[in-house]
C-alpha cells in the first residue's frame, strides 16, 4: 500500500486534558508538532467530563498549526496512527454528540458496577475479558449510566465511541473501535479480541451499539474531502484505528516483545509489561498489542494530573510575583522539588485525589498530605507529590516482582520524562536505572509505528521505539537516596492502611 513519495507520519493523541497532534519523518525525527490543552468538566461532585466537539476543534487547530507554521507538506504523509485516554460517549448515527463524554476519572456509575457484577458474576467478567468492571475507566459501566438515564437517547444507528473513534469518525466517515480499546472496555473476549456477545447480552447492551472492531494496525478508511478542509490533510490520506494510548506509548518507548517493561507517566501512571498470555490476576489490565502479544497493565489514576493540579492549584500562586525559570511553571517547580532533600522532610503524599486502580482498587480514596510541619516549603510539597506519583508506581510493582526483577534500564515516557528530577526520584524510589526517553512523547510515537505497521513502510519496524530508546539518559539510583525510600515506602503503604476505613462512604 505504501508509495514511495511519502515520507512523512502523524500521531494524534487524544489525552485527558489535552490533544497532540506530531508530524514524523521516517527517522523518527519530530518535524512539527502541535498541543492544545482543555479542561475536565466538573457538573457535580465526582463527575468528570470531556466536550468531544473540544477534542476535534483541538486537532483541527493542531494540524493547521503543523501545516502553516510548522512548513509540513501534508500532502506527505503516508498514514495516521491514534490514540486515546479512556473516555467514552454516544453519537448519532452522523457521528454528533448527544452529550459530554464520560471520562477516566469519573466517579458517577457505581450503581451500574454493582448491576453488572451481579447479572454477569465479576469472576465471569475476568475470565472472558482478563480485566475488571470499574467506573470510569471501564467504559462498560459508563454505557449502561447512558442507557439507564437517556433511554429516549438509544435509536438505531447510534453508536458508542471512545475519543480515538470519535476522531476517525470525523477524519473518514467510518465507525470504529479497535481491539485493545475493547479489552478495556470489559466488552471483548480476551483471546480473539472480538466483542464478547455473553457480556453483551446479559449487559443488555445491543450489539448495534458498538462500531466494528479492528486491529490497531487496520485502515479503518481515509481521510474525506470534507475533513481534508477543516484540518489540511490530504484526500485519502490511510488513517488506522489506533488503539488505548497506554498500547502506543510503550510501543513507544520500546517495549515490544515478551518480558519487556516500560513506564508512562502521563496524566495516568503505567507500569507495563509484554507478555505472550493474558495475567487473570484482578488487579492487573489487560490489552492487545500489534504482534499478538499482551499488554499487562498496572494504572494508577493520578500522576502527571497530580503534578499539573499541584501546579494549578499552588503553583500559579506562588509565581505570581515573580516568573519562573524561562516563563516555565513547570521548570521552577522542578528547581523547588530538587532543593529539597530525599524523603521530602519526612512529607508523604498519597496520589488518590479521584479514587486510584492498581494496585488497591480504591475508588473511595482521596489524596494526602502527611506529616506536615513547620520547615515544609513549597518544595517540600512538590518534591513529595513527585515522590508519593513514584511510590504508586512501586507499589504496582511488587505484584509483578518477577518481572521487573534484574538490572536493564526501565524506558520511562510521558511528561514526566521532561523533568530530570522526577526521573531520579523515579530510579532512586524503584531501584532500578530509568532511561529516561528523548523523545518524551511516546503515544504519538506509538501511533506513527502502528501507523507505518499498517501501510507497509519497511523502514520503520514494529521495534522502532527500541532502536530510538539507546539515545536516551540513563539515570541510575543513588543508594543513599533509596535506603531512605525503602523505609518512606513502609511508611507509604501503612499510611493508606490506616486511613482506608475513613473513606469508606
Amino acid at each position: 500500500m505504501y508509495t514511495g513519495n511519502k515520507d512523512l507520519l502523524l500521531g494524534i493523541d487524544i489525552g485527558t486534558t489535552g490533544t497532540k497532534c506530531t508530524v514524523y519523518d521516517l527517522n523518527g525525527n519530530i518535524m512539527a508538532t502541535a498541543y492544545q490543552d482543555y479542561p475536565m468538566i466538573h457538573k457535580f461532585a465526582g463527575w468528570t467530563e470531556q466536550d468531544p466537539n473540544r477534542w476535534w476543534d483541538c486537532v483541527c487547530t493542531n494540524l493547521r498549526k503543523c501545516f502553516s507554521s510548522g512548513g509540513v507538506d501534508s500532502s506527505r504523509i503516508a498514514a495516521i496512527g491514534l490514540s486515546c485516554t479512556n473516555a467514552i460517549c454516544l453519537t448519532d448515527e452522523n457521528g454528533q454528540v448527544f452529550h459530554n463524554a464520560i471520562g477516566l476519572h469519573d466517579r458517577r456509575s457505581g450503581a451500574q458496577v454493582a448491576w453488572l457484577e451481579e447479572k454477569l458474576g465479576a469472576a465471569r467478567i475476568r475470565e472472558l475479558s482478563a480485566n475488571k468492571l470499574a467506573m470510569g475507566s471501564c467504559a462498560l459501566s459508563s454505557i449502561r449510566w447512558i442507557m439507564d438515564n437517556y433511554p429516549q437517547l438509544i435509536k438505531p444507528g447510534c453508536k458508542f465511541l471512545s475519543p480515538s473513534g470519535f476522531i476517525v469518525k470525523r477524519l473518514t466517515g467510518e465507525f470504529s473501535i479497535n481491539t485493545s480499546r475493547v479489552d478495556l472496555a470489559c466488552v471483548g473476549n480476551i483471546y480473539t479480541g472480538d466483542l464478547e456477545q455473553e457480556i453483551l447480552s446479559r449487559a443488555e447492551v445491543p450489539a448495534w451499539l458498538l462500531p466494528k472492531v479492528y486491529r490497531a494496525n487496520e485502515i479503518v478508511g481515509t481521510v474525506t474531502r470534507a475533513a481534508a478542509e477543516q484540518t489540511g490533510l490530504a484526500l485519502g490520506t490511510p488513517v488506522t484505528a489506533g488503539s488505548v494510548d497506554t498500547v502506543s506509548a510503550t510501543l513507544g518507548a520500546g517495549a515490544l516483545y515478551a518480558g519487556d517493561l516500560a513506564i508512562t507517566i502521563g496524566s495516568s501512571g503505567r507500569l507495563c509489561y509484554v507478555s505472550t498470555s493474558p495475567n487473570f490476576d484482578d488487579r492487573l489490565i489487560n490489552a492487545h498489542t500489534i504482534n499478538d502479544n499482551y499488554l499487562i497493565i498496572q494504572t494508577t489514576n493520578n500522576a502527571g494530573i497530580s503534578l499539573r493540579w499541584f501546579k494549578d492549584t499552588f503553583g500559579q500562586a506562588v509565581f505570581a510575583k515573580g516568573a519562573p525559570v524561562d516563563g516555565n511553571i513547570y521548570e521552577g517547580i522542578n528547581l523547588a522539588a530538587a532543593s529539597v532533600p530525599a524523603g521530602a522532610n519526612g512529607m508523604i503524599y498519597l496520589p488518590y485525589l479521584s479514587g486510584e486502580k492498581s494496585p488497591i482498587w480504591d475508588s473511595n480514596a482521596r489524596g494526602v498530605f502527611f506529616n506536615i510541619g513547620l520547615d515544609a516549603s513549597f518544595g517540600s510539597f512538590a518534591r513529595a507529590v513527585m515522590e508519593g506519583v513514584a511510590l504508586s508506581i512501586r507499589d504496582c510493582a511488587s505484584i509483578v516482582t518477577a518481572n521487573i526483577s534484574g538490572d536493564q534500564p526501565i524506558p520511562l515516557g510521558g511528561g514526566a520524562a521532561n523533568s530530570r528530577v522526577w526521573c531520579q526520584i523515579f530510579a532512586d524510589v524503584l531501584g532500578r536505572p530509568i532511561q529516561r526517553l528523548k523523545n518524551s512523547e511516546t503515544e504519538t510515537l506509538g501511533d506513527i509505528i502502528i501507523a507505518a505497521d499498517a501501510v507497509g513502510l519497511p523502514c520503520i519496524p514494529k521495534d522502532f521505539g527500541k532502536t530510538l530508546a539507546t539515545d536516551s539518559e540513563t539515570l541510575y539510583p543513588n543508594k543513599d537516596h533509596t535506603d531512605v525510600y525503602d523505609e518512606l515506602f513502609l511508611k507509604y503503604k501503612k499510611l493508606y492502611e490506616s486511613i482506608r476505613p475513613l473513606y469508606i462512604r
